[in-house]
């Protein structure tokens, strides 16, 4: 399987995220109810047994990309964190700003995991891990901890209001609200 898209010198994806990358693609085209073994072997071009041995199932599958989610928000809340860190900029912002800006990205692979979750109610754990290391860590950071909680959960409904396709406020009204987070965080520092 080539790599048309990857810029000359960059490497390509292992399999497994090869295959990945298909699922999110086939979610993206057509929603939870379409990723299946099957959609992701014609989306991937692997043959099934390859899928297979890396994915025994639809719920292995979709704990991979839970998996990859997960792992893909820590990274960037680390690079975040080392950026403001040599910047000598307050940590909290920039954690929080990571937060925000994924909430916006892949909706629809979101949804196909809180699909998967409400047939496999068990693969929330590791989100769950995840959301509390998150929470931890931006306490650590403020001196206003009522503050950071009211932040992450409006952080939380712009993120559910993106998945199940709301879109209650324009986005002119949706970078205010934004920005008056931010600034909010920056006063809890």
């Amino acid at each position: 399987m080539s790599n048309k898209n990857s810029p000359q010198g960059a490497t390509k994806p292992s399999t497994r995220d090869a295959i990945l990358d298909a699922a999110e693609r086939v979610v993206e085209a057509g929603g939870a109810r379409r990723l299946t073994i099957d959609a992701v072997v014609k989306e991937s071009g692997f043959s099934k047994g390859g899928v297979l041995y890396y994915f025994s199932s639809k719920q292995a599958l979709v704990e991979g990309m839970i998996t990859r989610m997960i792992d893909m928000i820590n990274g960037e809340f680390d690079q975040a964190t080392q950026d403001a860190e040599a910047k000598g900029e307050p940590v909290l912002p920039a954690i929080v700003r990571v937060g925000m800006e994924h909430s916006r990205k892949s909706p629809r692979v979101s949804m196909a995991i809180l699909a998967a979750v409400a047939e496999h109610p068990e693969l929330i754990n590791p989100v769950r891990d995840a959301v509390h290391a998150v929470r931890a860590r931006v306490l650590e950071e403020t001196k206003d901890p009522t503050l950071v909680l009211i932040t992450l959960l409006v952080g939380d409904g712009l993120h559910f209001s993106d998945i199940l396709g709301l879109d209650f406020l324009t986005p002119e009204e949706r970078a205010a609200v934004t920005a008056r987070i931010m600034t909010m965080v920056s006063e809890a520092c």
